[in-house]
């Protein structure tokens, strides 16, 4: 499965573009992509929807590079 941040990169949307739509800042996301785990699941939520994928796809990421 792929992580968090190559799910960003693969749909082109940018750490700031998510860091709007959620409005939280750029050190809290790069925790996120980090660890999927530590996010709360209404923000997985509304992190899923932005990105177009499954709410799955989020905690179940791998951080492997």
């Amino acid at each position: 499965m792929k992580s968090l941040r190559q799910i960003r990169v693969d749909k082109g949307v940018t750490k700031a573009a998510i860091c709007r739509h959620l409005r939280i800042s750029k050190p809290t996301y790069d925790a996120y992509e980090a660890d999927p785990g530590s996010m709360r699941i209404e923000t997985a939520r509304q992190l899923a929807k932005f990105l177009g994928v499954e709410l799955q796809e989020i905690f179940f990421a791998t951080n492997s590079k």
